[in-house]
């Protein structure tokens, strides 16, 4: 059992399809867990997120190889360690615009992501995206402008623009991924924590937080940072980067939902209009599978 579990782990697109689109429900509840800090600033809760973060994956890491740890880091090479960078100040720019904008703002440049990232990966990878990536990624871009039409109007423009910043640099992270797929890059998401944590630290006045508010950093910082970015990494070996990003945008979506459900942080019509595309571009996306199709046609024909 084990080993067939294995195989089909490896081989089969279908499970890192659903993996990545996993991983974007999980992400998605990032905002909701920030709107339960009260007190701490933005640059107190990147700070204790991003050791939370690092120490539970360099734990991992020191577990994994054991002698061989630091051989993992150095295994990173260049890329690995910008990859680390660019994933730590992505954070910066994402907990920034939390504290200055909606999350249904945020949400909707993220839904900018993949076109960021299919076109660094077509001019540094030459990674063409299918015929039904490109049509899932234009049904996107008309859920994204009917919810930017009346999003920018709802936040502010600095919490927009930091927002914009983060999903700029997240597609750059995308392409790292695909450039080092042959490596293991856990190491380097251990890192981004640190460097997030180091990149803040002129900007804290006071580290003193209260246990209610250090206890959502941290549990955002090991599960949903931590973990699900570990397992990105993985993902972003079998999926290109421009479909990989594409299925990430069930983030986008779900983000205002759960903070308007729990919260009653309440997006506006358009927004639930705009919304409604991009899950069907996700939608397309993950489960049309054309040659699917055409080969159950022959088996049914034979």
């Amino acid at each position: 059992m084990v080993v067939v579990l294995r195989r089909f782990v490896g081989q089969s697109p279908a499970f890192w399809v659903l993996l990545a689109l996993g991983l974007a429900v999980a992400w998605s509840m990032s905002g909701l867990v920030f709107r339960q800090i009260h007190d701490a600033g933005a640059a107190q809760i990147i700070f204790y997120r991003g050791l939370s973060l690092s120490f539970a994956l360099l734990a991992f890491v020191f577990w994994r190889y054991r002698g061989r740890t630091f051989a993992s880091f150095r295994a990173l090479g260049p890329i690995g360690f910008f990859a680390a960078l660019t994933l730590g100040s992505s954070s910066i720019f994402y907990l920034f615009a939390i504290k200055a904008t909606t999350i249904a703002n945020i949400s909707f440049l993220n839904a900018a992501c993949p076109f960021i990232a299919g076109g660094l990966a077509w001019l540094l990878l030459r990674e063409t995206m299918s015929r039904l990536t490109v049509v899932a990624v234009c049904l996107a871009l008309a859920g994204v402008a009917v919810m930017v039409w009346e999003g920018f109007a709802v936040g502010s423009w600095f919490g927009n623009m930091m927002a914009l910043c983060a999903v700029v640099i997240s597609g750059a992270y995308v392409v790292l991924l695909r450039f080092g797929k042959g490596v293991d890059l856990i190491p380097a998401v251990a890192l981004s924590g640190l460097f997030a944590a180091l990149l803040v630290l002129p900007l804290i006045d006071d580290f003193s937080i209260s246990l209610h508010d250090l206890g959502f950093a941290v549990l955002q910082g090991i599960f949903i940072s931590g973990l699900c970015n570990g397992l990105y990494t993985f993902c972003a070996r079998h999926i290109p980067a421009g479909e990989l990003t594409l299925l990430s945008l069930a983030e986008s979506v779900l983000s205002p939902l759960w903070v308007w459900l729990v919260i009653n942080e309440v997006p506006s019509d358009l927004t639930l209009v705009g919304g409604a595309i991009v899950l069907s571009a996700v939608a397309l996306q993950a489960f049309w599978r054309p040659q699917f199709l055409v080969r159950r046609r022959r088996q049914r024909a034979a």
